[in-house]
């Protein structure tokens, strides 16, 4: 770093004073405006901070898991003790990683860090790739989401073939196996993958909200011989040879306890033989574990280094996070788009045994203002089983309820709430004592939902940890 860019040192110090700023004032964390006014004073910046890690930068994107991957990362980064910080407040577009870079930089933009490990948004993965240069790209999934935003699948997919084709030379890529066009994407640049190698965890087909997805070489449709969420599976084209490559680390034996913990078995070719017990809820966070892992392995974790961070893991704000209003327990569910609201609504309806569920969903530029993904949602099952009561809000809440009533959930079940304060009075009152109520939330349902528990005293600013 040279000591002597006055341009870069008068960015870092009004980007730390917006922070400050933004904290001092309960603005908001500071997770985003700091970025934008030190890019507008040096739009190198970025460029310039990630050249500070002792070790280098990693990043994580993909549609869903990213937040819960990057944390996952820096627990086992910190039980390797290296020293690791990332964007833990959730703000991946650009401006946010410049944020969080700023955060864990001292006035001159050196950092005491090994390690920075960031999520970063898939349709701000190019760029962030370019200026950053990281080490190891980590690449999830790729799920229909934020339709006004991202419009197709195929968008994301080419943003994310995009930030491969700009990763350095000797950067280590991570991929998702079981997802076709993650793992398509191999065929861009060396990669590692990672995948499920447990036959129990598949439905038998996919659901109705994945995007039928057909082979990267000739379009034909692909066929499965297991699905495990969303378009994730064991698939082959029927016309060519392409099919699901073998992962190099593979997650087995994964079993749920409850809605608290998931089990799960890792194993890799060179000898990995872990299993264990996570903080996460739902199989299908196997997926994030085993990519968290191959990340940390390519970083140089050792296996008892890997234990002992998932040990210690802690879920992420809104992550399965469980907190307390009036009395009664409430489990955060983020349940953004339909991949999400599936696998959450399975997992609560299969293991959950709470007498109210709450779902809010909202219509904001960070979720997408076209909401008619709920229709795809497999909402019918909450007719014949699950709670005795739902709690719809958000600020589409009608058109929730609308939904709910054509899936066959009787008016005489659904309570619509105005607000998150009148939704979490219906849950406390509903919930039975000692059983955390799930409360399924669309992105900025989930910011609203928390601002009431932080009013109420029941939880910390998300940047401060929950």
């Amino acid at each position: 770093m040279n000591r002597l860019d006055l341009r870069l040192r008068a960015a870092v110090l009004a980007g730390r004073l917006t922070m400050a700023a933004s904290r001092g004032l309960h603005l908001g964390g500071g997770t985003t405006l700091p970025g934008d006014v030190a890019r507008a004073l040096d739009p190198a910046i970025l460029r310039k901070l990630a050249k500070a890690p002792a070790r280098g930068v990693v990043l994580v994107t993909g549609t869903n898991g990213k937040t819960t991957t990057a944390a996952l990362l820096r627990s086992i980064a910190a039980a390797a003790g290296w020293r690791v910080a990332g964007n833990t407040g959730g703000s991946n577009l650009i401006f946010g990683l410049t944020a969080a870079a700023l955060a864990n930089s001292d006035r001159a933009g050196h950092m005491g860090l090994d390690w920075l490990v960031l999520e970063v948004d898939e349709l701000s993965c190019p760029i962030a790739v370019r200026e950053l240069q990281p080490r190891l790209l980590v690449v999830l999934n790729a799920f229909r989401d934020q339709l006004d935003r991202s419009f197709e699948v195929d968008q994301i997919v080419a943003r994310l073939r995009d930030a491969v084709d700009a990763m350095p030379a000797a950067g280590v890529v991570v991929l998702n196996a079981d997802d076709p066009r993650v793992a398509a994407l191999s065929d861009r640049h060396p990669a590692t993958l990672f995948g499920i190698e447990d036959p129990h965890l598949d439905r038998g087909k996919l659901p109705e909200s994945a995007d039928r997805p057909t082979c990267p070489r000739c379009r034909t449709p692909l066929v499965y011989a297991a699905v495990y969420y969303g378009q994730c599976g064991r698939y082959r084209c029927p016309t060519c040879d392409w099919a699901r490559p073998d992962p190099a680390v593979q997650a087995t034996s994964i079993r749920e306890l409850g809605l608290d913990a998931v089990e799960v078995g890792l194993g890799d070719n060179a000898g990995l033989n872990l299993t264990a017990s996570v903080r996460l809820t739902g199989a299908y966070n196997a997926a994030n574990v085993a990519a968290a892992v191959t990340a940390a392995l390519a970083m140089g974790a050792e296996e008892g280094q890997l234990a002992r961070g998932l040990e210690q893991f802690q879920p992420a704000f809104g992550r399965s996070q469980v907190t307390t209003w009036r009395g009664a327990g409430v489990r955060l569910l983020l349940a953004k788009n339909p991949a999400g609201m599936e696998a959450n609504l399975e997992t609560v309806l299969a293991l959950d045994r709470s007498p109210v569920l709450a779902v809010a969903l909202n219509d904001g530029i960070a979720e997408g203002r076209d909401i008619s993904w709920i229709w795809d949602v497999e909402l019918e099952r909450l007719a014949t089983g699950g709670p005795t009561k739902v709690v719809a809000s958000g600020r589409r809440a009608a058109e929730l309820a609308l939904r709910l009533n054509y899936a066959g959930v009787s008016r005489d079940r659904i309570l619509v709430c105005s607000s998150p304060e009148a939704a979490l009075d219906a849950v406390a009152q509903l919930a039975e004592p000692g059983v955390p109520a799930p409360a399924l939330l669309t992105y900025t349902a989930m910011l609203a939902w928390h601002r009431a528990l932080v009013g109420s005293g029941a939880a910390r600013p998300f940047w401060e940890g929950s």
